[in-house]
């Protein structure tokens, strides 16, 4: 289910960027566009892409919510940092590369050289 709603939430999100960019520009942020009405008054006309915008709106911050809920009802209380622990503590090789010991190597005039075993 989450997979599918997954999906779904990054094709609504595509569409909603493409929306948005095929819109006309108004010229102004926040809404103060070139028209004579004012700021803020609410009179402008609905077109078609603009209700679209909304329903993508909508079906963007509702799929958000669902899968929210979805991760927090099937995930575990751990965290990702601590399941990694765990990994350590079952007697998995550390992958990390080991440093050499550094008080083995000779220094003389601030050059480290190898010892000579």
């Amino acid at each position: 289910m989450s997979n599918v709603l997954l999906i779904s939430h990054l094709i609504v999100t595509v569409l909603l960027i493409l929306v948005v960019l095929f819109q006309k520009s108004e010229g102004g942020g926040l809404g103060m566009g070139s028209e004579s009405q004012g700021f803020g008054t609410g009179a402008k006309s609905a077109n078609p892409l603009s209700k679209l915008t909304w329903l993508l709106t909508g079906l963007f911050f509702l799929i958000a919510i669902l899968l929210t809920i979805i991760s927090i009802n099937s995930g575990s209380s751990k965290s990702v940092f601590e399941k990694s622990d765990t990994s350590i503590e079952t007697g998995d090789k550390e992958l990390t590369p080991q440093l050499p010991d550094l008080k083995k190597f000779k220094s003389t005039d601030g050059v480290l050289t190898p010892p000579s075993e």
